[in-house]
């Protein structure tokens, strides 16, 4: 089915017509749309635009999977004005602020319903009436999207921007449950195709370690400041994080180092990846 079928069906104003659509991508400040619906602090960043896009009754927001031809439905709100230009996040350029009011009919879709379209220009805004043909739903989850609670050690896959969030969330089970253990982890450089091995085994754990490393991007590490090192942010944004084992918080010292030893060996990370010893 179409979305504004779907849309209209819930709420029968919401039409092509009537509507832009906004198209959230990655920018060139590398904000991900995804991680701020993921921290739900997507409504209020969308509502700062350059030009004076939003302007028609209603705004229907979607955002890109990166890599894909999906588009995550992140709500359908009512445009009721504007606060003129103002300045915005420490950029040169002034924005405009705009007052988006969450229509609560179609809300329940938000986070859950996913729309392909492929997008060959990099337009963020679309008339509605442009691509109402080329808007499909593809799927309806039962859970709206979110870092929720903990998922469990081996279900970790984070990209540097998610680390980023949950960090500036402080979420309590995700502190909790890597606070309180040690282990060794793998970094995925997906441009570059290299891994690099890691231990967490300070007092404060996986969660200490990410700590230190979101704050430098390289955690003092040699390899990763010679790959890392100048602050490319770009660059970091291709970087995931996954836990390859879990160890007690008191276990020994050469415990932790024969373990990351034996996964070094198995990934080939020193030959092909970061690690230099």
């Amino acid at each position: 089915m179409k979305l504004f079928d779907y849309l209209m069906m819930t709420f029968p104003d919401l039409t092509p017509e009537s509507t832009k659509v906004h198209l959230a991508q990655m920018n060139d400040y590398n904000e991900d749309p995804l991680i701020k619906f993921r921290e739900e602090t997507f409504d209020d960043w969308q509502c700062w635009q350059k030009r004076l896009e939003f302007n028609r009754k209603y705004v229907v927001s979607l955002i890109r999977i990166v890599g894909s031809e999906t588009w995550l439905f992140a709500g359908a709100f009512q445009q009721v004005g504007n606060a003129g230009k103002n300045a915005y996040a420490n950029r040169e350029d002034m924005y405009y602020q705009y007052y988006l009011k969450k229509i609560f009919e179609t809300e329940e879709y938000a986070g859950r319903m996913y729309v392909t379209f492929k997008n060959p220009a990099r337009s963020f805004i679309r008339v509605g009436e442009s691509i109402q043909n080329q808007l499909y739903v593809t799927a309806i989850t039962p859970t709206r999207l979110s870092f929720g609670e903990f998922p469990g050690y081996r279900n970790i896959i984070l990209d540097y921007s998610s680390i980023g969030a949950i960090l500036r969330l402080n979420l309590k089970s995700w502190r909790t449950a890597l606070s309180i253990v040690k282990g060794i982890y793998v970094l995925t450089d997906q441009l570059e195709g290299k891994l690099y091995v890691g231990k967490a085994d300070g007092s404060e754990g996986i969660w200490g370690r990410w700590e230190h490393y979101f704050g430098s991007g390289h955690g003092g590490n040699l390899g990763l400041k010679e790959a890392f090192g100048t602050g490319d942010e770009s660059h970091l944004q291709h970087i995931t994080f996954a836990i390859l084992e879990v160890i007690d918080n008191n276990a020994e010292v050469n415990e932790i180092n024969r373990r990351e030893k034996h996964w070094k060996t198995i990934l080939l990370s020193r030959k092909f990846g970061y690690n230099r010893n």
